[in-house]
């Protein structure tokens, strides 16, 4: 590497060294931002849930089954499929219009009121709104930073609500979904509390609850796992219906082709009776066979529609919780990790600039390159002809 390519290190220190009093007063910027940010942001409580989805499978014997049934010409498919729910799917009901619309109307217990309270009701009625500093904070920054976003909404004025015809029903059997105006606001706060990370080499998944009060986490994780519960038991049950269904109707058939092999080997049987000729014994050992088949086949599917029967019976838990849920002693969030990260991002910020700087005096950058006319009247004679003059 020659001379001039290799970094100087001590050339950087020592130029750092020289602005110290520049990177001191943007630090000591930073720091008092930081200390700002850290008394006022509100406290947050995490609770977790670590679980595992819990299946069962029965390829053996539904393999097994559809050979034989392949014997007999009949396709019973993959009746195995569709039984459970990929671990991929489930975070994908966390943005489900239903589940929300359920989840931000479950009641939980927030230390200002005496009664449990949903995060629905705490943001529309009126009666749970009540005066505090983050109320006032928030209110400040809706009007300043998020002042563009007031006008805009002002300007294109409050859309109507989604009114969905026939209830909700769409035309394939399927059903429509759609927030109000005030169920968008809170399902936006919502997403932020609410998040399930899927670890797929290991298999589970993990449940998670944001809120500034420790019970409120706990109690909000709970509600969203038990509706995580309930609509997989849900998807799970309809999936056994059907399969109920379609094993109902092949056991009909099965039936109905065993009774009339059964018939047709006992009428050959009654008319052929003392016949000797190997014709005759030929044809009976064609009709045992499929008789043996028929009845075969159909024990079971019948075995199978008994399966089925008791699946849409089982209430047994679809989710099994290896960490439990419980109430966060401690907050997530830090105010001296706020203030540390403030204080190094003004380190950065300062000593970047620094190097910045120099950087655009020396490719011969002066900004701006004349002094414009209106300056003489708002600023001193003596005022530089541009801004790094005095760097």
């Amino acid at each position: 590497m020659d001379q001039e390519d290799s970094i100087d290190y001590k050339a950087l220190v020592l130029r750092l060294w020289n602005k110290r009093k520049y990177i001191i007063k943007v630090c000591v910027v930073f720091v008092v931002l930081g200390f700002l940010a850290a008394i006022l942001q509100k406290p947050v409580y995490t609770s977790s849930c670590t679980f595992v989805p819990l299946s069962s499978s029965s390829k053996g014997s539904s393999s097994s089954l559809s050979s034989l049934a392949a014997m007999a010409g009949i396709n019973l498919g993959d009746m195995s499929a569709g039984e459970s729910l990929s671990p991929l799917i489930y975070p994908q009901l966390l943005n489900s219009v239903e589940f929300n619309k359920e989840l931000m109307r479950v009641p939980l217990h927030f230390k200002d009121y005496d009664e449990p309270v949903s995060l629905y009701d705490k943001a529309t009625d009126p009666k749970y709104r009540k005066f505090s500093m983050n109320a006032v904070f928030t209110a400040a920054k809706k009007y300043t930073i998020g002042l563009p976003g007031v006008i805009l909404t002002a300007i294109r004025g409050e859309q109507p609500d989604v009114v969905v015809p026939g209830g909700g029903e769409g035309g394939q059997g399927g059903k429509i979904s759609a927030y109000t105006n005030d169920e968008y606001k809170v399902y936006k706060a919502l997403a932020k509390m609410i998040s399930l990370t899927v670890e797929k080499k290991d298999g589970y998944l993990t449940l998670s609850a944001k809120s500034a009060e420790a019970l409120v986490a706990a109690e909000l994780c709970q509600g969203a796992l038990n509706l995580m519960q309930k609509y997989i038991a849900d998807f799970k049950q309809t999936q056994a219906k059907d399969n109920l269904a379609y094993l109902q109707a092949r056991s009909d058939e099965t039936r109905a082709e065993y009774l009339a092999k059964q018939m047709e080997l006992a009428q050959y049987t009654d008319a052929n009776r003392g016949a000797h000729t190997a014709t005759s014994q030929t044809r009976m050992q064609q009709l045992s066979s499929e008789y043996d088949l028929a009845f075969a086949l159909y024990t079971e599917v019948s075995k199978q529609l008994l399966q089925a029967e008791l699946k849409v019976k089982n209430d047994t838990p679809v989710l099994s919780a290896v960490k439990p849920i419980d109430v966060p002693m401690q907050k997530s969030n830090s105010r001296s990790k706020t203030l540390v990260v403030w204080a190094f991002l003004g380190i950065l910020i300062s000593c970047g600039s620094v190097f910045a700087i120099d950087w655009l005096l020396k490719i011969g950058l002066k900004w701006p390159a004349e002094r414009p006319v209106h300056w003489t009247k708002k600023f001193p004679k003596n005022w530089p002809v541009n801004l790094f003059e005095k760097w």
